[in-house]
């Protein structure tokens, strides 16, 4: 009898140190550590001012990755003569690349968000800020001057946060009437960052695949077109940010190209196969 209890207390013993191993897996596996990483590269920035570029000025707050520490930075250097903004594609506002400025430093602004479900959130967030203007549409390239101009979006706002999963190649072409300073701006880093591709003006929604929406170099030569250089693209990949270029000179240093790292952990999107454009 001894040894059958005492075979059964071991196997018991075994399974709960399979299970409690299976739980500290599961819990590190999910621990997002880009947090920390974001806060040491802040110190380390501190502690060495002559650190390159806009990397070491990531952190992140509210924003999905580090844009949060590098607009921040950007405006330091550039100044916010109107402190005003518009971002699209911000679902209920938790977590977007100007919720610190509207809700931390009191910067006035424009959101636009389709999603029927997320946007009574985003406009209870701000139901008593008549500076911060809730607009429940989507922003498409036919009509982006107008929607603009019927929200009260400013003839030259600061920032403006492009974000829609697909077409913000196009919207940001079509937007002729208003010249943000700052343009943020999602780019497909699975695609040649030397490259111009861009997915075509009439694909469909994204799949959720890594084909969509445009290369760097489709953004950096839109850019151009429209007077704006590439000061940072985010070490995820996710985001570049283009600075007006008659303030562009604040921004010496080259920006360091990427490959997808989603997470900081060389996250990606699934392969797709939707066509795309050369432009």
């Amino acid at each position: 009898m001894w040894v059958v209890r005492s075979l059964i207390r071991r196997l018991a013993d075994r399974f709960a140190t399979a299970v409690a191993s299976r739980v500290v897996r599961i819990l590190h596996e999910r621990t997002d550590r880009s947090d920390a990483q974001y806060a040491a590269l802040a110190v380390l920035r501190d502690r060495y001012p002559a650190f390159a570029g806009l990397t070491g000025s990531e952190l992140r707050v509210f924003s999905q990755n580090g844009e949060d520490g590098v607009i921040a930075e950007i405006f330091a250097r550039i100044g916010a003569p109107t402190r005003t903004f518009v971002e699209f594609g911000v679902g209920a506002g938790t977590e977007c690349n100007t919720r610190l400025l509207a809700e931390v430093l009191g910067w006035s602004g424009v959101y636009f968000e389709p999603d029927p479900v997320a946007f009574p959130a985003l406009a209870a967030r701000y139901e008593h800020r008549p500076d911060v203007v809730t607009v429940n549409a989507a922003i498409i390239p036919a009509t982006v001057d107008e929607q603009f101009a019927a929200a009260g979006v400013a003839a030259e706002p600061d920032l403006c946060s492009i974000d829609v999963d697909g077409s913000d190649y196009w919207i940001w072409r079509a937007l002729t009437r208003y010249r943000p300073r700052v343009v943020v701006i999602e780019v497909n880093a699975a695609l040649p960052p030397d490259e111009r591709w861009v997915q075509p003006e009439d694909a469909p929604p994204w799949d959720e695949t890594d084909a969509f929406g445009a290369s760097l170099g489709a953004l950096r030569a839109l850019g151009a077109d429209k007077g704006y250089r590439l000061v940072h693209w985010d070490m995820t990949g996710v985001n570049a940010c283009f600075v007006r270029d008659d303030l562009a000179d604040a921004f010496p240093d080259a920006p360091v190209l990427r490959a997808p790292n989603q997470g900081l952990r060389g996250g990606r999107h699934p392969a797709g196969s939707r066509p795309f454009d050369a432009v």
